[in-house]
């Protein structure tokens, strides 16, 4: 369960809008600025983009995308922070943001427990096991026997240190016994184009990003990292049916700065859920691999307290760390 420090923290979120004012009740009359932390073509930002389109229709304005990458989200996370609480900036902040870099990082210009007022969490996807295609390992029991054999540890890219895909890999060296070099890229693209030259050997990503990498053949999928095997991959297993127990999943939420007035920030939580929910949106993100979601904020509220304790406690095992 979360510490109770943690839970009064992340639940001050709920009460962080500004009461509502005159200009509220025409909002939005204007386009909305949406920030996001990585680079156009990763996942968040594929992600983005569709609910975007789909929020212009419910909100009657434009949604503008504007790609901040770099720090694992947190120089997004920072700009959102710092932006104007007027119900035009939101952003989307991504599992790691809210659950773990906070334990990661010594000096992150932000607090993920009260500088945001959360909207709702859009999108859950699970992660790809890969290697390039030339490694002679075809299982995630193969994947650790080889990895053990190697005089010199392969190279494992992360889309960022710190990101939801490095703590899975965190996770699968520990549970495997096994040790590789750790190479933090700058989002997806530039890590998935090494893995695919053959610069990198082993990489855990987003199932919207590593799939197009696997159908190409530039790279081959051993497992999923969710409890369960996909439906868009069945054949694929799962980790956890090599590592009892293993499951996870990185996710995406809505959010805007701390003091967002309270109607503001009640209608773009609707607009959210209504945009998530519907069926050409849900089309969309299943192509890409990811489940649309369309939570409410106290739900939002309670998945980023409890994943703040589980990753915590590996950071804190792993002895994870970040500049």
């Amino acid at each position: 369960m979360p510490t109770r420090r943690v839970l009064v923290a992340f639940s001050s979120v709920l009460a962080t809008t500004a009461p509502s004012f005159g200009k509220a009740a025409s909002w939005p009359d204007r386009s909305i600025r949406w920030i996001v932390g990585f680079p156009p073509g990763g996942a968040p930002d594929l992600l983005t983009r569709i609910l975007a389109r789909r929020l212009e229709v419910e909100l009657g304005q434009p949604v503008v995308v504007e790609n901040r990458p770099g720090a694992a989200g947190n120089l997004a996370a920072a700009a959102l922070a710092r932006a104007t609480p007027d119900g035009f900036t939101f952003g989307t902040l991504f599992a790691a943001t809210l659950s773990v870099n906070r334990h990661v990082y010594r000096n992150l210009p932000f607090d993920p427990q009260r500088d945001f007022a959360l909207i709702s969490e859009f999108a859950r996807f699970p992660s790809a096991v890969m290697v390039h295609p030339t490694l002679p390992v075809s299982n995630i029991a193969e994947l650790g026997a080889w990895m053990k054999a190697q005089g010199t540890p392969p190279i494992c890219a992360t889309p960022g240190a710190g990101v939801i895909p490095h703590l899975a890999t965190e996770m699968l060296l520990e549970r495997l016994g096994a040790r590789c070099e750790l190479v933090h890229y700058r989002g997806n693209p530039d890590a998935l184009r090494d893995l695919a030259a053959g610069r990198a050997q082993v990489m855990v990503d987003a199932f919207p990003t590593a799939l197009p990498l696997v159908r190409d053949g530039q790279a081959r999928a051993l497992a999923v990292t969710s409890s369960q095997r996909s439906s868009l991959m069945p054949e694929l297993p799962a980790v956890a049916e090599t590592l009892p127990g293993f499951d996870t999943a990185s996710w995406l939420a809505v959010a805007g700065p701390a003091g967002v007035p309270a109607e503001i920030t009640a209608r773009m939580s609707a607009a959210v859920v209504s945009a998530a929910r519907d069926p050409e949106t849900v089309r969309r993100f299943a192509a890409l691999g990811a489940e649309a979601i369309g939570s409410t904020r106290d739900e939002l509220v309670m998945r980023a307290m409890a994943e703040d304790k589980r990753w915590g406690e590996l950071v804190r095992a792993r002895g994870i760390t970040a500049e």
